[in-house]
């Protein structure tokens, strides 16, 4: 592990300045207050509760490794978008290359790009219960509760595709209080955002929430071939809505619907490592989905209540980029636009039998379930060398589920779940290469959990999860054995404890883990000469072998005094890749490597003071370690420390608030690449060039919110 940065040292001497300077606080028309008791006496946090796993819990009791991003931490990180709030979770990491972060990784387990080849991602997405996994784009923040990321296998609440966790996204819920908001924003790099938001009562029985938001901004991308500054732009529009139908005591029923347009641009890598492009033909990044889902919640007795979900996901995605990232006259030999437009849909059913107080089994609270899940994906590529490319990927599954939460003491639970999988895939192409798969998978958890006399947590928990086997589509394979791939399983070992101090005024979770991953899939890719002077890329996932990753998290919540609020979190993480049997000889080897994507120490820290009764300040420092870019080569990003700060003024209704990102404009890297020579000023042949995507500058802007 390697020596965290000074910011953590330096975060705590301000929270000891400011810890000091709330006894004495001015208020807003420069009178000296002194500070009540209710300000010098620790105040006690509220308790956070937890949508995604089978029963909704509070976060301080689960006992697994869960962060949970609210909505007042949205608001303050002025986020629009997941990619923007990532940053505050320990051990969770994202790779853009493209307009947005659409892939994301997990304790250093996940991918980092899409292009022919099918996916079957291994960290889940889900907003308001509609699976967009391999589609993060949707992860939009307009009106949403909170976010919540399950870190680990989650094979029996989630099966396939959950293999190195799960991040959840929730919606405000609809209810009875009418209330609601509009918010404007404006910032750096032409950027703006109008979002409205209201929910209350249609009838006694019936409740809404409707929301609608639109974000826009130039990018911050000057593309010196064309003169223009908005060729990575941003245009993005949210919508929502929710009914909840109060049908009787005993039923309720809840509908979800959700429409994106989203119209981004894509040109943001640089040939002189900077943010000024040369692309002739600058690419996209769109998005177009209609999901709905439908939850039904009736107890039917004492006993036992049945739960029954259905959603349907309609999503059209359009993804191209210049290839060459330049123009003719700059490069004449080589000019080529690949272009991926996939047509997704995706529909499931849950059913969950629950059982409730009068209902235990032996001391045990039960849950059983089935679910099944029917999804397809077509695809059409469109690339300048190549006759144009169609592709369609199937995929079923088949699901029983059960869970035991077994009272030993009454301090004393064993948690057992199991879930076995029946998972089935179909690949065909217009180039007749085609194949299926069909296995039947099985993932599950134990957990041991123990309550002490003053209510902290302590557990220990092992889970297995796996990640569907799968095919390779690309034509030009080094070798016909990399046409299909394997199942990985994966082992979590996890000890953990959850307690408060300071008279509830103090919230730490704390977990430990180990890793050990089997068959582990990775991601290569093999140049071939397009015999125009340019070379493409071929991607495909192959079995590497053996790996594992331990490490340690660590989140806290203190709310010092009425006035003053601190929150830290800190990841730290090793992996390893301990064999590597890829059948091309010629391919990068990883053996003893690192994994991708995996810093050795991520942390974020934020600090909130009321100045007065209306005007508020927050500081955020985060960072993270430096980490390879692609399991392909070794090119490396490197580490960074950011700043961003929030000046608020709050009077009754009425808010507005001055925020900063990237205060000091650090540059650092969210994607790279190296091995292909895409600058024709360095000669000709493969020089190891490397490139990266830069994360966006310094960004300031002011907001106002109404609510109503």
């Amino acid at each position: 592990m390697k020596t965290l940065p000074l910011s953590l040292a330096i975060t705590s001497a301000l929270t000891a300045m400011l810890v000091s300077a709330s006894v004495h606080s001015t208020d807003i028309d420069g009178t000296d207050v002194v500070s009540s008791e209710q300000t010098t006496d620790s105040v006690e946090l509220d308790a956070v509760t937890v949508s995604a796993d089978f029963r909704s819990s509070e976060l301080q009791t689960i006992p697994a490794s869960i962060s949970v991003i609210s909505e007042d931490v949205i608001e303050q990180r002025s986020a629009r978008h997941i990619e923007e709030i990532l940053a505050v979770i320990p051990n969770v990491n994202y790779a853009a290359g493209a307009s947005r972060g659409r892939y994301f990784q997990i304790r250093g387990i996940g991918e980092r790009s899409q292009f022919v080849a099918p996916l079957n991602p291994s960290v889940g997405t889900f907003v308001d219960g509609v699976d967009f996994t391999g589609f993060g784009g949707a992860a939009t923040l307009i009106d949403v509760e909170q976010v919540e990321v399950l870190r680990g296998s989650q094979g029996t609440r989630f099966g396939a595709n959950a293999l190195a966790g799960v991040i959840n996204v929730k919606a405000v819920e609809p209810s009875l209080e009418s209330k609601g908001y509009v918010k404007f924003h404006a910032e750096s790099y032409n950027g703006y955002g109008l979002e409205a938001a209201h929910g209350g009562a249609i009838s006694e029985n019936v409740l809404y929430r409707a929301a609608i938001g639109k974000t826009v901004s130039d990018g911050y991308i000057e593309n010196t071939t064309l003169d223009k500054q908005d060729t990575n732009n941003i245009d993005e529009l949210t919508s929502r809505l929710k009914l909840r139908w109060l049908a009787s005591e005993d039923l309720t029923v809840d509908l979800s619907a959700l429409y994106l347009d989203i119209d981004n641009g894509y040109d943001a890598f640089s040939l002189d490592e900077n943010r000024k492009t040369r692309s002739d033909e600058p690419g996209h990044d769109r998005q177009e989905t209609l999901a709905l889902a439908l939850d039904a919640n009736w107890k039917i007795s004492d006993a036992v209540t049945m739960e029954g979900i259905l959603t349907s996901n309609r999503t059209d995605a359009e993804y191209g980029f210049d290839e060459d990232w330049t123009d003719p006259a700059f490069q004449p030999g080589y000019q080529a636009f690949d272009n991926y437009e996939r047509d997704l849909k995706r529909d499931s059913v849950e059913l969950r039998w629950l059982s409730g107080p009068a209902g235990k089994i032996m001391n045990s609270d039960w849950l059983v379930g089935v679910y099944y899940q029917d999804s397809s994906i077509d695809l059409t590529r469109d690339y300048t060398y190549d006759p144009l490319f169609t592709s369609e990927y199937k995929t079923a599954s088949a699901s029983v589920f059960s869970e035991l939460n077994t009272s030993l003491t009454d301090n004393l639970i064993l948690t057992s779940g199991i879930r076995l999988e029946n998972w089935q895939s179909d690949y065909s192409d217009n180039n007749s290469i085609a194949g299926d798969n069909s296995e039947n998978l099985v993932g599950g958890k134990l957990a041991l959990e123990y309550t002490t006399n003053s209510a902290d947590l302590v557990y220990a928990s092992i889970t297995r999860g796996y990640k569907a086997g799968g095919f390779n589509g690309e034509a030009n394979l080094p070798s016909e054995d990399l046409r299909d791939f394997d199942t990985e399983y994966q082992w979590n070992y996890e000890i953990g404890s959850k307690f408060s101090a300071l008279q509830a005024s103090m919230n730490h979770r704390i977990s430990l883990f180990y890793t050990d991953r089997q068959d582990l899939q990775l991601k290569s890719s093999t140049a071939v000469d397009n015999g125009n002077g340019g070379v493409s890329f071929v991607d495909y996932t192959s079995n590497a072998g053996k790996g594992f990753s331990y490490g340690a998290e660590w989140e806290m919540d203190w709310q010092v005094v009425a006035d003053l609020s601190l929150s830290t979190s800190l990841g730290l993480l090793k992996t390893e890749i301990t064999e590597h049997n890829n059948p091309d000889p010629d391919a990068f080897n990883l053996e003893g490597r690192e994994a991708a994507h995996a810093p050795a120490y991520t942390y974020a820290t934020a600090v909130n003071y009321a100045l007065t009764n209306y005007v508020a300040v927050q500081v955020q420092l985060e960072g993270k370690d430096e980490f390879f870019y692609s399991d392909s080569h070794d090119y490396k990003s490197e580490s960074y420390n950011l700043i961003n700060a929030r000046l608020t003024y709050q009077r009754d209704n009425f808010e507005v608030a001055l925020y900063g990102k990237n205060l000091t404009d650090e540059e650092y890297g969210v994607r790279g690449f190296a091995g292909w020579d895409a600058d024709p000023r360095s000669g000709d042949g493969f020089d190891e060039t490397e490139y990266q995507q830069l994360a966006a500058p310094r960004v300031v802007g002011v907001s106002t919110r109404v609510n109503f």
